[in-house]
């Protein structure tokens, strides 16, 4: 009898205990769920996060960052800007209380951002795509990467140059032959473009990045044959549907609108080489959502966001492991080949050696 009930006491502890762990179970589960933790996710309360970019880019930043907005629980609310000057002199601006959480500006902006102090490093926990990326995009520095990249090249109206019986441009140099007077539109040296294409010019005719002087004097002396020097993409779109310009030099992610409007517009990779602006992605330093902020740098670079980059905001992926669909190939840049075939400058030098091209270029080019 004894050894019986001994028994019976036993297996009522069993029963006793296994409860009391399900119990425990059933309350870690419960929290996960309610915590976001099981699945990787966090919830931010409907925080908003303030992204400055560029205003045409809005409609596509918003659609490719609706799953962001699902997946943490918050809001991007997109602060626009016209041009990366505006956007860099705004940073500055508000150093002390800035109201961006993250900004977009291309990679030679964004150098000058970075020496300026106004980004944040980029948190290597949180973003955990960079070996994804092609080399180019990454920072050297620690902080933000590049999430896309445009080209630039020169493109032409076939219809126009074709009336007039001229040959199309095959170089940069070309672009200033008393032929094509009148007819060209070409970035001005405080856009992202200008400085580009002045070291190309001039590492072709002899110079290089230290010595633009051959380019320059180029520029001065034919100055009267360019139409249009750009600060801006809509004043070229503009002005190739009005007919004040029938060549210039510019992104590819503009060819398919104006195609639309109904020119017969043609790419050409210039003898000097077709070169890249990328757009990074940074975290302002100071801002009022840094965790969500590094969370976004994430997303954007992610294989999953970077295969819908292209279809949302018309621009070319560069991580590595990114899809496109077969029809925007035929003008954005994708893949390895077409990566490295594009001119690279060292956007360090530049970004020091600009304000003097740029004095020079006001003073003796940009002038009536």
């Amino acid at each position: 009898m004894r050894k019986r009930l001994l028994a019976l006491l036993l297996s009522a502890l069993m029963l006793l205990s296994l409860a009391a762990c399900g119990s425990d179970t059933q309350e870690e589960t419960s929290g996960e769920e309610t915590t976001g933790e099981e699945t990787g996710t966090q919830d931010f309360g409907g925080a908003e996060l303030v992204v400055a970019t560029w205003g045409w880019a809005e409609a596509g930043l918003k659609t490719l960052a609706a799953d962001f907005e699902s997946q943490y629980n918050c809001t991007i609310v997109v602060d626009p800007t016209s041009g990366n000057g505006d956007r860099l002199n705004k940073l500055m601006a508000e150093r002390n209380d800035p109201t961006a959480d993250v900004v977009m500006l291309t990679k030679s902006f964004a150098e000058t951002g970075a020496q300026e102090g106004l980004f944040e490093p980029i948190d290597t926990s949180v973003v955990t795509s960079l070996d994804h990326l092609y080399d180019f995009a990454l920072d050297a520095n620690g902080y933000g990467p590049c999430y896309s990249l445009c080209r630039y090249g020169i493109m032409y109206n076939a219809d126009a140059l074709e009336q007039l019986g001229l040959e199309p441009p095959t170089s940069y140099q070309d672009l200033f032959d008393d032929k094509y007077a009148g007819m060209v539109a070409l970035p001005d040296m405080t856009s992202t473009a200008g400085p580009y294409m002045l070291v190309a010019m001039a590492e072709a005719m002899g110079g290089s990045q230290e010595d633009v002087t051959p380019a320059m004097t180029l520029m001065q002396e034919k100055k009267d044959n360019i139409n249009i020097w750009y600060t801006a993409s809509s004043d070229v779109v503009n002005a190739f549907t009005t007919g004040e310009a029938n060549i210039t030099v510019f992104m590819d992610i503009n060819m398919p609108g104006l195609m639309e409007s109904g020119l017969n517009m043609v790419w050409v990779d210039a003898e000097e080489g077709s070169f890249a602006a990328p757009a990074t992605i940074n975290v302002v330093k100071g801002c009022q959502n840094p965790e969500l902020a590094q969370l976004f740098v994430e997303y954007m670079i992610s294989d999953e966001t970077q295969s819908k980059v292209a279809e949302a905001m018309n621009e070319a992926p560069v991580n590595k492991n990114a899809t496109m669909p077969d029809e925007l190939k035929t003008y954005l840049a994708f893949g390895e080949d077409a990566m490295s075939s594009l001119k690279e400058f060292d956007e360090t030098y530049i970004s020091q050696a600009k304000e003097e091209w740029i004095d020079t270029f006001q003073r003796t080019v940009a002038v009536q």
